[in-house]
């Protein structure tokens, strides 16, 4: 019998508007775990959106909210812990 593994939940999310975002990166650059990545597909203006993955390259995500305040185009709606 295999045991199931329990589901990772992450400690934190970011809200994003993917139609409000126009693709400029600067959240991606921002991000100090890298848990923000330009998507492959387009919105509805044409752009690459930037979508939130947790577990970035550098670590989790810590809910410092970088992304949210160097977006020009306020399309990251809310960064936030989970409540246990």
């Amino acid at each position: 019998m295999i045991a199931a593994t329990p589901e990772v939940l992450p400690r934190c999310r970011v809200e994003i508007d993917a139609e409000r975002c126009k693709g400029c990166d600067l959240c991606v650059v921002v991000c100090p775990h890298r848990n923000l990545r330009l998507t492959t597909g387009f919105n509805r203006s044409g752009y690459h959106p930037v979508e939130f993955h947790f577990h970035g390259s550098r670590g989790d995500c810590t809910a410092c909210g970088l992304c949210y305040w160097v977006c020009p185009d306020f399309a990251i709606t809310e960064v936030a812990r989970r409540r246990p």
